[in-house]
């Protein structure tokens, strides 16, 4: 736990029964993900000069090489002076630490005024705490300061994982490794690798070349990584604790397959013989120590092209376990009856069949989240639905399915919050969740409430984080829990006038019938009805169509500023959701807004009331576009929203400072839903 001797007994009672971490003590830097026992030891201590010490023991050369360039580049990056005599020891030692869970990643961490050592059971254990070490050595202005403490931690669970799926949009492994680096930093250690889709096969074959011809490709046309590539990139990611799990996706999702080998439908014997060969092919680029897991895929096998004869899925099977590799598959998937060694992968809202291992992917896809909404749910989701992991119960992969054509690879990390994604889930996927908190999935909890609390407390955490660590990468993200909004719905439009003429007041008497604002409630993104069926706001008839909500935002000054705006976010899996026509904010042209009374405008939209797999995701998502400027006049300044549906039911209004690359809190702004007087 973690000692904060100012807060009464009550509140720290209350944080303890839900497993919830504290605020950080005054002056500490923000750790995330928190570790498992934390005690600071009083006020940060400054330093200049630094000697190190590596323990000569090494079970993994390749990731203490990486440790000690990463110490290398953490002293040059806090403008330490190396010392071999006279500065402060930091010691990374090979020694016995206990641990309930996954000892082989454990560390323990003490920092006091006479030196700083991290001890592990393995050197990626150290690698971790070299992790945490970074975050506890703070440059401000001219001065280093570190924080004393003591913190013994493990993970959760032994799977902790973020996917990405090349085979639909092809991302360069310059762009890969830099995800690699957030994954490594956050302490994730397993890169979900989904290398072939309809688009693309996107890894080198030698025995079956035509899967690299053009004619091949549906996306992304002669965009693979060679088998060079391939194990430099494994290597790149052991070095740094991460496993590689690569993802040969069949019988479904195959066009690009069956293009490359020449069959029309999977049934044909040469696929199975093919797809074992490449399974074989695979497995000869890198040792099952560096890569003990394949994915065989098999979810929705939707078309007669993709139907497949009874010795299809046990050839697979057969094929990964002669090279002495694990079976994982997507569940719900194809599954062999009677087989109990296949690890399964949960999505969608799928439970797992019991007795069988499980790695969780359930109802946290990147594509289908936001930048606003994103930590709510990696902080209140429990992995597997359990505290910690176990035998069974593996652990988690974030999942991001960019299914719709994207042609700037950079885009795709601003239309997805994938960078904010994974450190948001890293806490959950390290220290675990005591408890799963559904309700609170797409809502933030009451204001006041220990739920609450603990949710800012995770929202300031990534705020500094965004500030000390990624202030130039796509890191979208700034504070909800400040704006307060009412509710009034949901009813049929027709019900009411035209709102704005009505004014803001408590209730409506109209036609006998009364109409009342909800209670205040937190947040930037709002989910009127969550498409996913999540607890969210309001209720209503299947035939209500409309919802209102109003904030008062006060500003000490005239003045403009940007907000990040946005209705019905449309995933970038499908277009379910429409796309916006010239003049409106949404694909349901009663999204609306007003500040003041005047209607705020919508974007110049790069392709409006165009929508369809090929055409390119740009400016859909606010994240991936200039923000809105709206002017705010000394005072009050009132924000009508009209939120109406079209499959997904929420709306997003964040006023943000810009600077280009990153979005912050704008200083000086004051929330309330009161009533004006």
């Amino acid at each position: 736990m973690i000692i904060h001797p100012k807060l009464p007994p009550l509140v720290l009672g209350l944080f303890a029964l839900l497993a919830i971490p504290l605020p950080a003590a005054p002056s500490s830097p923000a750790l995330l993900p928190m570790p498992q026992k934390l005690v600071w030891n009083g006020a940060a201590m400054p330093f200049e000069k630094v000697s190190a010490t590596f323990s000569p023991a090494a079970d993994n050369d390749a990731v203490r090489s990486q440790l000690i360039l990463e110490f290398d580049r953490l002293t040059e990056s806090r403008k330490l002076t190396r010392a071999t005599t006279g500065g402060y020891p930091i010691e990374f030692a090979i020694g016995d630490v206990s641990a309930p869970y996954q000892a082989d990643e454990a560390y323990s961490l003490r920092v006091t005024d006479q030196a700083t050592r991290i001890v592990a059971n393995t050197t990626t254990g150290l690698y971790h705490g070299l992790q945490t070490l970074k975050q506890l050595i703070v440059r401000d202005g001219e001065v280093t300061r570190i924080a004393p403490c003591a913190i013994d931690d493990y993970p959760a669970f032994k799977i902790r994982g973020f996917m990405n799926d090349v085979g639909r949009n092809f991302q360069s492994l310059p762009q890969l490794r830099g995800q690699i680096d957030v994954m490594a930093f956050y302490k994730l250690n397993v890169f979900h690798w989904h290398l072939s889709d309809h688009y693309g096969w996107r890894l080198e074959s030698k025995i079956y070349p035509g899967l690299q011809d053009d004619a091949a490709f549906g996306r992304g046309v002669g965009k693979f990584y060679t088998q060079k590539e391939f194990q430099d990139f494994l290597r790149y990611c052991a070095a740094r604790g991460i496993t590689v799990i690569p993802e040969f996706d069949s019988p479904g999702h195959s066009l690009a397959f069956r293009n490359g080998v020449g069959v029309k439908n999977m049934k044909d014997p040469t696929a199975k013989e093919a797809i074992g060969e490449l399974i074989d092919e695979l497995c000869g680029l890198a040792p099952k120590e560096l890569m003990p897991y394949i994915h065989i895929g098999t979810d929705e096998v939707h078309q007669a092209d993709e139907l497949v004869n009874g010795d299809y899925l046990p050839a697979l099977h057969d094929a990964v376990h002669r090279n002495g590799r694990e079976v994982i598959g997507w569940w719900k998937g194809m599954h062999l009856k009677g087989d109990t060694r296949q690890i399964q992968q949960t999505w969608a809202q799928s439970d797992p069949l019991r007795g069988l291992r499980q790695i969780d992917s359930r109802s946290n896809y990147v594509n289908h989240l936001e930048a606003l909404d994103a930590p709510l749910r990696m902080f209140f989701q429990q992995p597997c639905r359990v505290p910690h992991g176990d035998d069974i119960n593996l652990g988690g992969i974030l999942c991001y399915w960019p299914d719709i054509r994207i042609d700037d690879e950079r885009a795709a990390l601003r239309i997805s919050p994938v960078l904010l994604a994974i450190a948001a889930y890293s806490e959950a996927a390290w220290k675990g969740i005591a408890k799963d908190r559904p309700e609170y999935w797409a809502k933030v909890p009451p204001a006041g409430t220990p739920e609450f609390e603990a949710y800012a407390d995770f929202e300031n955490r990534l705020a500094e984080h965004r500030d000390r660590f990624h202030s130039q990468r796509p890191f979208h993200f700034v504070k909800t829990t400040q704006l307060e909004w009412r509710l009034l719905g949901p009813i049929r439009d027709s019900e009411l006038p035209d709102f704005r003429n009505l004014g803001i007041k408590e209730e409506y008497k109209l036609d006998g019938r009364v109409y009342h604002w909800t209670k205040p409630i937190r947040g930037a993104a709002i989910h009127i009805k969550h498409f996913f069926g999540f607890p969210s706001h309001l209720r209503g008839d299947k035939d209500d169509d409309t919802a209102y909500a109003f904030t008062r935002i006060h500003s000490e000054k005239d003045q403009e500023i940007d907000a990040w705006i946005n209705f019905n976010t449309t995933s970038t899996s499908d277009n379910r959701a429409g796309v916006a026509a010239a003049g409106n904010w949404n694909a349901n042209p009663a999204c609306d807004l007003w500040l003041n009374g005047k209607r705020i405008a919508p974007p110049e939209w790069k392709s409006p009331a165009k929508s369809g797999a090929e055409i390119p995701f740009t400016d859909q998502l606010y994240t991936n576009r200039a923000p809105t400027r709206i002017a705010l006049r000394k005072g009050w300044n009132t924000v009508l929203i009209k939120s109406a549906p079209s499959w997904k039911w929420c709306f997003t209004f964040s006023p943000i400072q810009w600077d280009g690359t990153v979005a912050r809190e704008v200083t000086g702004l004051r929330y309330s839903a009161e009533f004006p007087e």
